[in-house]
């Protein structure tokens, strides 16, 4: 289903249309970007009615043509899709990807009970089989048998059919994955790992290496990349101390070493922390909960993870990295930093990491920051002071030099069927922003993919209803 929206009128997401975008001015030296529409289509209207897609899984791949799209439904189960950008149709019909059904017998924070798959991810290897990983969450206490869960696909560049369903023996399972493909074919995963004997919220990792035209490729044993999990000296304001530190991670390939292509591309993980639960009202009297935000690269495929500085390493096969290790600090732990946040790399090997953040989004102040790296220092700018923001961030980089950065606005309001645009320059601090005009939307993720990123959302329909829907905003 294919749909137009006018930036003068409220779309309805049951009707056909044609989108434009509404350009805000603002003081820059910058070009607007060249593209004046965006086209929206609904992948689905099955999606679960609150967690369909989330803001840092990596829920679409394209290969070749062909784009694959993945989300879980309100029938506690994983399906995907297929869309051809040649034809600009659907090629197929959303197919059924998980096989047991999760049932946690207990309600979530919605009052309901939480029987779905968290919010699948995908990839795909060079010769172009598809990998999925989906399960675990708040379903995942009722036993040790609910994920996370991995498949492979049967067939190359295709969802038609899947091979075996392979429960995946971490503790407590694992949920919110996020997926990076290197120069040697190699896709690296984070996740934050479930309820567990040690708590939950710990960022785990895996690689998968790539497979063959015959079969599939092989996922490695998981690691603990950051150290959440229970801390007895947190939540210290509490009578008795002590509480699950959960761990916020995304990851980023940067460029391959062109004298050395034997070398793994580098790796770039940042991450924050939250106390007590990924809310911003776990009951600290400062009034905030996510803390400080931190980065750590690796050169060597994954196993050591160095600090901005090359003072610090870690090998993650012999322990992981402490949520809150100083050495690896961007931004200090007394200060409130949000939930979300986005990662690109730039330039040159071993590539610049840029990191977008909302410092005061817990306190109904947030703005959003831009910092990267520079001679192992961090240099941060404010794009957006407008409003507070507490939102669902994406970015992306060009060849070019050109920096994109992407957000949701508001569940409700006159910004409700917009997300916002911002475009910058490695070599500038200014930033040129925008409005797209998409129609009711929430939980925006984005998956880089030829010419573009793809920005996919929720798209809310009634209180138990939601549709998922994608666009494609060109880069350059």
């Amino acid at each position: 289903m294919e749909r137009q929206t006018w930036s003068s009128r409220r779309p309805c997401v049951k009707k056909l249309a044609v989108g434009l975008v509404a350009l805000v001015g603002g003081m820059s030296l910058m070009a607007a970007p060249a593209s004046a529409t965006t086209v929206i289509r609904i992948v689905a209207s099955d999606g679960h009615r609150t967690n369909p897609v989330w803001y840092h899984d990596t829920s679409a791949v394209q290969v070749g043509s062909l784009l694959h799209l993945a989300w879980s439904t309100n029938a506690a189960s994983v399906e995907a899709r297929t869309f051809n950008r040649t034809s600009g149709r659907f090629s197929t019909a959303a197919a059924k990807v998980s096989v047991t059904t999760l049932d946690c017998g207990c309600l979530d924070s919605t009052g309901t009970n939480p029987n779905r798959h968290d919010v699948p991810a995908l990839t795909a290897d060079p010769v172009g089989r598809l990998y999925a990983l989906y399960g675990g969450g708040t379903a995942a206490r009722s036993g040790a048998k609910n994920g996370p869960f991995f498949r492979a696909a049967s067939k190359l560049n295709s969802i038609s059919s899947w091979g075996a369903e392979h429960r995946l023996s971490i503790p407590g399972a694992a949920y919110d994955f996020e997926v990076v493909r290197d120069n040697h074919g190699v896709s690296h995963i984070v996740g934050q790992q479930g309820d567990n004997p040690r708590g939950a919220g710990s960022l785990i990792y895996m690689k998968l290496a790539p497979g063959t035209s015959m079969a599939p490729g092989t996922l490695g044993a998981y690691h603990t990349l950051v150290q959440g999990g229970f801390d007895s000296t947190a939540c210290a304001w509490r009578a008795t101390p002590g509480c699950n530190i959960y761990v916020i991670g995304r990851i980023a390939v940067g460029p391959a070493n062109p004298r050395n292509p034997q070398i793994p591309a580098p790796l770039y993980a940042t991450w924050g922390w939250s106390e007590a639960g990924l809310s911003p009202t776990c009951g600290d009297p400062m009034g905030f909960c996510n803390h400080g935000l931190y980065m750590a690269a690796s050169y060597d495929g994954g196993t050591a993870w160095q600090n901005a500085s090359k003072t610090a390493s870690t090998n993650v096969t012999l322990g992981p990295i402490p949520y809150n290790d100083s050495r690896y600090q961007v931004v200090a732990p007394s200060q409130n930093i949000g939930l979300y946040k986005a990662l690109v790399v730039t330039g040159s090997y071993p590539g610049t990491p840029w990191i977008a953040y909302q410092p005061g989004a817990d306190q109904a102040a947030g703005k959003i920051v831009v910092t990267h790296s520079s001679r192992g220092t961090w240099v941060a700018t404010t794009v957006d002071t407008s409003r507070s923001w507490n939102n669902h961030l994406v970015m992306a980089s060009t060849a070019t030099g050109r920096l994109y950065l992407w957000s949701d606005i508001a569940q409700s309001g006159t910004h409700l069927g917009e997300l916002t645009q911002w475009v910058g320059s490695t070599a500038s601090a200014s930033w040129f922003k925008s409005y797209l005009t998409v129609g009711p939307n929430w939980f925006l993720t984005g998956t880089r993919v030829s010419g573009g990123e793809l920005l996919m959302w929720r798209v809310p329909v009634s209180a138990t209803a939601t549709s998922v829907a994608f666009t494609i905003v060109p880069t350059a």
